[in-house]
């Protein structure tokens, strides 16, 4: 279906000590350049786990907007 938005899913690390509005605007900056010139709409951050480190992994999902 060419008229619907694609969902994708994702991840990224943080410092644990990161706030969660910092954490979900570097989120969209990661799924912008994936998705390179078109839109995303719709992000949400997930869950997240400790990783190495302080570092916490989140996982994201976004949708796609058609072209």
């Amino acid at each position: 279906m060419s008229g619907q938005p694609e969902v994708r899913h994702d991840t990224i690390r943080a410092p644990q000590r990161m706030p969660e509005v910092h954490v979900e605007a570097l989120a969209m900056q990661k799924a912008q350049r994936k998705t390179r010139r078109r839109a995303v709409v719709d992000l949400q951050l997930g869950d997240s786990h400790p990783v190495e480190g302080d570092d916490l992994e989140w996982s994201f999902s976004y949708r796609v907007a058609p072209q």
